[in-house]
């Protein structure tokens, strides 16, 4: 034992070495046979005596063992007995020079350590969790697993019934301990007070977006008595508080949303309110139109500085019925577009209640929605790969194969979670169900360049010339229809949505310039690279406007989840529409599900 020194353990202590802990811990961590065990721990031991190594700890010890493992060829050993972390300069890098120095990224201590722990359950997830194929296939750039390094723990997004909260109380569930019990309110100050704090509660365990569903129906009952100057402050607040839970957490944003709309509409008109009168929410049409042109004049103004609040994202609900009915209402919302331009439009024809939750509405029940994971395709690599059509084909279906394998680990993982109570709120339980509904959660293919895809195969832009249109419009339904096999040979919710990440489309690019030198055809903004969105033309082209929104609709139709159509607003001038014509006869009437105006 003299040949040996003394090993400082993680512990804090030290300890005189003992060969036989690398045996067995061998054994514990990679299930090797006791023989193979056996010859690394004796390789390992000869390397100690003869280096004449004067400090050992734990992890140097254990970078010794992963390199004899690797020079005896036990490669996968070797990923499941590597240690996690971070090097050191890279830590502090991060300390004294924040995050790639953007100047619109918030430094403070919990983001720090955020970013760190980030690191470690990126590497965790690669190592063991995805097959060698998912992982290559992630860090190459054939497909982007958005948010992997929440993928052990965190689903994506929930958008949440507000009744979840203004019935229950907070938190909604029976028995969790570590907050104290907040009971229903009648009182608006407060139930707003509520909804906020639970967001910033259940932040903790998701990733991605949080919001609120018909926020205007089910906080109606709680407006009557209530003057519009003191509604109007109330719902600032409501901005305020949810812009500032973007840096209250430690993650690097926590977006949010409202979805509004400024009347009662059919399927709540004869549900009952939650505080347990005979009351139905039809009979509040007039507090909800009130609240909803408080809460866009709320927009309207803007924060203290007239700058506009782009966190909560405010999504208003319309159709041809209530334009002509709610006219004023509305001429709040085209001010705030051409103000503010934070509306997210959605129609409401193309995005209708559900049986599901029409059925949930009449018996009581929560209509939360949500997406468990993400997982985005890079088109134009598959194209590049290819170089032809049906080839193309084939390689997005294998990619697509993959991104279902990976999206199935992560619904296994949750599930695994909810269960062990690792994820405590969503654990709970209300009305002797579980809260969080695992099924009813969709597992999200998206995609980038589908117009550089084709611009590749066939020299042309998808707004260049029909064969290209025709071909972007077949790509889309070879997606769509591989989403609905896998639903039923899974029994899952796999959706194709559009790309949520922008990460995506700038990492996709840069990789195949990288990769592809001589083919790659990324679109360009100075020094930064990118492909475009999802199914959408490329943005720098000019257009007939009317024509654009016909054939974008074409495309939306396959996309099952959250396909947004952007148009600027210089389009209507060279098109010469104003914006109240366009949203009145175009919008309305045609099969796209939302829109968003750009400057």
């Amino acid at each position: 034992m003299d040949l040996f020194p003394k090993v400082f353990r993680t512990e804090g202590d030290l300890a005189e070495f003992e060969s036989s802990r690398i045996f067995d811990s061998i054994i514990k961590e990679t299930g090797m046979s006791e023989t193979n065990a056996n010859k690394i721990t004796e390789l390992v031991v000869r390397r100690i005596i003869s280096s004449g190594i004067k400090f050992l700890s734990g992890p140097h010890i254990r970078e010794i063992v992963c390199s004899i493992l690797s020079e005896q060829h036990f490669e996968n050993e070797r990923k499941l007995y590597t240690r996690i972390g971070i090097p050191l300069m890279d830590y502090e890098k991060i300390l004294e020079n924040g995050f790639d120095n953007h100047p619109k990224k918030i430094i403070n201590p919990e983001k720090i350590h955020n970013r760190a722990a980030n690191r470690i359950s990126e590497e965790y997830a690669h190592l063991k969790i995805l097959t060698s194929e998912e992982s290559e296939a992630h860090l190459s750039g054939d497909l982007h697993i958005h948010k992997l390094r929440y993928f052990d723990l965190r689903p994506l997004t929930q958008i949440w019934d507000p009744r979840v909260i203004l019935e229950n109380g907070l938190p909604p569930i029976k028995n969790f301990i570590p907050c104290c019990k907040l009971k229903p309110t009648n009182n608006l100050k407060q139930a707003i007070h509520h909804l906020i704090k639970w967001l910033a509660l259940i932040q903790n365990e998701f990733c991605g977006n949080q919001g609120y569903k018909h926020l205007t129906i089910f906080l109606s009952p709680y407006v009557k008595g209530i003057k519009n100057s003191e509604l109007i402050s109330v719902m600032k607040d409501l901005l305020y508080e949810l812009n500032h839970l973007s840096v209250l957490t430690g993650s690097t944003i926590s977006s949010s949303s409202i979805q509004t709309e400024p009347t009662v509409f059919e399927p709540f008109l004869k549900v009952p309110i939650v505080n347990k009168t005979r009351d139905k929410y039809g009979d509040y049409k007039e507090e909800c139109l009130k609240l909803f042109n408080a809460l866009t004049i709320a927009f309207n103004e803007g924060d203290d500085n007239k700058h506009p609040f782009n966190i909560p994202k405010h999504e208003v609900l319309l159709n041809k019925k209530w334009l002509e009915e709610f006219n004023e209402a509305y001429l709040h919302i085209w001010n705030e577009i051409s103000t503010m331009r934070t509306p997210i439009l959605i129609n409401s024809n193309m995005k209708p209640l559900t049986n599901k939750e029409i059925e949930l509405l009449s018996s009581g029940g929560y209509i939360n929605s949500g997406i468990l994971q993400e997982v985005c395709l890079n088109l134009p690599r598959y194209a590049y790969k290819s170089k032809d059509e049906g080839k193309f084909l084939e390689i997005i279906a294998t990619n697509m194969e993959i991104a279902s394998q990976v999206l199935l680990k992560k619904y296994e993982i949750i599930k695994k979670r909810l269960k062990s109570k690792h994820l405590p709120l969503c654990s709970g339980v209300i009305n002797e169900k579980m809260f969080y509904n695992l099924n009813d959660q969709r597992l999200s293919i998206s995609f980038i360049g589908l117009n550089e895809a084709v611009k590749f195969l066939t020299d042309f832009e998808l707004h260049e010339h029909t064969d290209a249109f025709k071909l972007g419009k077949k790509i889309l339904g070879k997606m769509h229809n591989l989403c609905l096999e896998f639903s039923r040979k899974t029994n899952k919710l796999y959706v194709l949505s559009e790309n949520v990440s922008k990460k995506a489309a700038f990492r996709f690019a840069n990789l195949d310039l990288k990769h592809f030198p001589k083919i790659a055809i990324p679109q360009s903004s100075g020094d930064t690279f990118y492909y475009t969105n999802s199914a959408h033309f490329n943005k720098n082209v000019e257009i007939d406007l009317l024509e654009k929104i016909k054939k974008q609709e074409e495309y939306q139709f396959f996309i099952q989840n959250g396909a947004i159509e952007y148009i600027s607003l210089n389009d209507f001038k060279r098109n010469n529409l104003t914006l109240v014509d366009f949203i009145n006869k175009a919008f309305v009437s045609s099969r796209l599900e939302n829109l968003k105006f750009c400057p």
